[in-house]
C-alpha cells in the first residue's frame, strides 16, 4: 500500500482481467473467490475482454455468429435472471462470438445484470479513480470506414458485421 498525504495508508485496487469468458461466469467467479481465499486478498473489479457471451435465452443463442457446435447457454442467463449475482463488479466489452441482437439493444452500454456492466460498442467507465475505455468487436478492414447499417432482424451476414469495429466507434473515445 502507498501512504497518503495525511499519514494514512491507501489500499491498492486489485483488478482481475480475463480474456474470452465464453459465458462461463460461474467458473470465473469461482476462480476469483479461490484466489481471494488463497492469497487473502479482495478483488475490486473484473474486466472481461471480449467473447463474453451474454446469452439470455435460446433466441440470443440463435443470433450468435459462431459454429453451431460452440453454441451453449452456459451460465450468464443465471445472472441476467437474478438467480445468481456477480460477487465482484464486472465490466466487459463484446467480441466476435456474441448475441449481436442483445448488444444492439445496449448500443451505448448498460447494466446487463446486477454488478455486470457492458461498456457498449465504445465506452468509458470510471472506477476507483481510474478511467477504463473499451471498444467491442473485432477489426475488419472493409467495414472500418463504413457506418453501422445493421438492423433487426439480423441475418447471417449482419450477425457478423454488427460486431465489426468502425471508425466512428474509435472517434467516440477521443
Amino acid at each position: 500500500s502507498s501512504s497518503s498525504a495525511h499519514g494514512g495508508s491507501k489500499r491498492r485496487m486489485k483488478v482481475a482481467v480475463v480474456g474470452c469468458s465464453h459465458g462461463e461466469l460461474d467458473k470465473i467467479y469461482e476462480t476469483i473467490q479461490h484466489i481471494e481465499k488463497t492469497d487473502s486478498i479482495s478483488i475490486d473489479l473484473l474486466i472481461c475482454c471480449g467473447d463474453f457471451q451474454a446469452v439470455r435465452n435460446p433466441d440470443d443463442l440463435a443470433c450468435m455468429a459462431c459454429p453451431i457446435k460452440y453454441r451453449a447457454m452456459n451460465t450468464f442467463y443465471k445472472y441476467f435472471s437474478g438467480a445468481a449475482k456477480a460477487p465482484v463488479l464486472t465490466l466487459y466489452v463484446a467480441g466476435n462470438h456474441e448475441a449481436s441482437n442483445y448488444h444492439m439493444e445496449l448500443w451505448h452500454g448498460g447494466w446487463v445484470a446486477p454488478n455486470i456492466y457492458y461498456m457498449g460498442q465504445a465506452g468509458v467507465f470510471n472506477f476507483g479513480g481510474i478511467r477504463i475505455a473499451g471498444i467491442s468487436g473485432i477489426y475488419k478492414r472493409n467495414h472500418f470506414r463504413m457506418g453501422h447499417y445493421e438492423k433487426m432482424p439480423l441475418d447471417r451476414d449482419t450477425q457478423r458485421s454488427a460486431y465489426h469495429v468502425r471508425e466512428t466507434d474509435v472517434f467516440r473515445l477521443l
